[in-house]
């Protein structure tokens, strides 16, 4: 279903008159400075993926916890563009979470991931409602957000050196790193940062680049990097892989894979270690990471939203940042399947995972 009432109804609050960084804006729903708004503010979400998902569901348990209005009224609205890929699925995805912020008449827009920020924050830049986004990959300025006077958030960037230093400590002659991904256009920025935070890595080479949209070229570039792929004497291609867009792989057929399907997969074809940058992806088999927090994300939009509900801030002075919280995560499952040792200290400092997510617990 695509919207969920998550909390009880508000009254429709008094119109009052905020003052913007640039100009003088008619921001629907909030107090003056100093001055306390409702408790129960309308607040509409809306999600670029779906829930129950670690991603989507920490992002908003975060903003909760730091907003600290139990009685707010949030509504979330799923985009699921895991299933919805297409362009013209998620531009029609698009129009209807803007029928349902409409309907709703929110006093702020909590948009999450980029998909949202493209297909719906940005038709309501220079309005009078409010907006806060968390998890962007792209720059800023790729959304229309620079210089917009409604619109502050949470940029995500990813932990790459600190990530590749883990990956090495447990990989000792890691040089050559392959990087895979899908074709989403938010991907692009992060292909960047990762090809610049690998070159900080001494003596790791220039990462190789594999992007497709279709899961049967992923899995052949997979085994393409494996020891002794192409003949038993040849040295493998890559000493490491890092996945990064695995959400809207399809198959033969244009169907989405299911990413949980493609990771499944990777385990059980591939024995070269890997990373990613989020928990959900070791819990699903990676071996590494150091995680961009959900819940950090979460909770750095939650103060942002609360500075301008309850504290009456005009949006465009609240700087847009990432988050700094990365957790070192390694999946001890998948280790001990690689043959690789884990140290006392790395196990002490990192957060451990014991199983795959789709093995049976006892």
């Amino acid at each position: 279903m695509a919207t969920l009432p998550l909390g009880p109804p508000a009254a429709h609050p008094r119109r009052r008159l905020l003052l913007g960084a640039a100009a003088t804006l008619a921001l629907a729903g909030l107090s003056p400075p100093r001055a306390r708004a409702s408790a129960a503010p309308r607040i509409a979400h809306v999600m670029s993926f779906d829930s129950p998902w670690r991603w989507t569901d920490g992002q908003l348990e975060g903003f909760r916890e730091s907003l600290a209005l139990p009685a707010a009224d949030i509504r979330v609205f799923q985009m699921d563009v895991k299933r919805h890929a297409s362009d013209e699925a998620k531009t029609e995805r698009g129009r209807l979470a803007r029928a349902f912020i409409d309907d709703f008449r929110p006093q702020l827009l909590y948009c999450s991931d980029d998909d949202a920020q493209q297909h719906v924050a940005r038709h309501y830049l220079g309005t009078a409602l409010p907006l806060v986004f968390s998890g962007v990959n792209r720059d800023p300025q790729a959304h229309g957000f620079e210089g917009a006077p409604n619109v502050t958030g949470v940029l995500e960037r990813e932990h790459v050196p600190e990530t590749l230093r883990l990956l090495r400590e447990l990989v000792p002659g890691l040089r050559r790193l392959t990087v895979l991904s899908d074709h989403g256009a938010y991907w692009d920025a992060v292909v960047g940062r990762v090809q610049e935070g690998a070159a900080a890595i001494p003596g790791l080479a220039p990462v190789q680049v594999v992007r497709t949209h279709h899961y049967a070229e992923y899995q052949q570039a997979i085994l393409a990097a494996q020891p002794g792929a192409e003949g038993a004497e040849r040295p493998a291609q890559a000493d490491a892989l890092l996945h990064l867009g695995i959400l809207t792989l399809v198959d033969s057929a244009g169907r989405p894979v299911p990413y949980q399907t493609v990771q499944r997969w990777v385990v059980e074809h591939s024995q070269l270690p890997d990373a990613s940058f989020w928990l959900d992806r070791i819990h699903h088999g990676t071996l590494a990471s150091v995680t961009v927090s959900e819940l950090a994300q979460g909770r750095a939009a939650g103060r942002l939203a609360r500075a301008i509900l309850v504290d009456g801030v005009a949006p465009a002075s609240l700087p847009m940042r990432p988050t700094a919280q990365g957790q070192p995560t390694i999946s001890l499952r998948r280790a001990r399947a690689l043959g690789l040792v884990v140290r006392s200290t790395q196990l002490l400092q990192s957060h451990i995972v014991r199983h795959y997510e789709w093995e049976p617990r006892s």
